[in-house]
């Protein structure tokens, strides 16, 4: 088994569904794991989201990084 290559990364969680940024990052995730690559990304929606879901549509492996801060800061400032 050789080294495994990753490959991060992040973007604005504003993208849906449809949306050009989306598609564009979900053809991205997808196109990534064909050539071997495992994919990093921020965990979240959108972008991050999308190069996710692409990848494991083409088989590939991925790994969410999140914080603690972002549930953190949205109970303080919605509370």
């Amino acid at each position: 088994m050789g080294k495994e290559i990753m490959v991060t990364v992040f973007g604005s969680s504003r993208p849906r569904e449809g949306d050009a940024d989306y598609e564009d990052a979900r053809i991205l995730g997808r196109s990534l794991a064909k050539h071997g690559f495992s994919v990093c990304s921020g965990g979240y929606g959108g972008v991050m989201e999308a190069v996710s879901r692409g990848a494991k549509e083409a088989g590939g492996r991925t790994v969410g990084v999140t914080a603690d801060f972002f549930q953190e800061c949205e109970a303080q400032c919605l509370g």
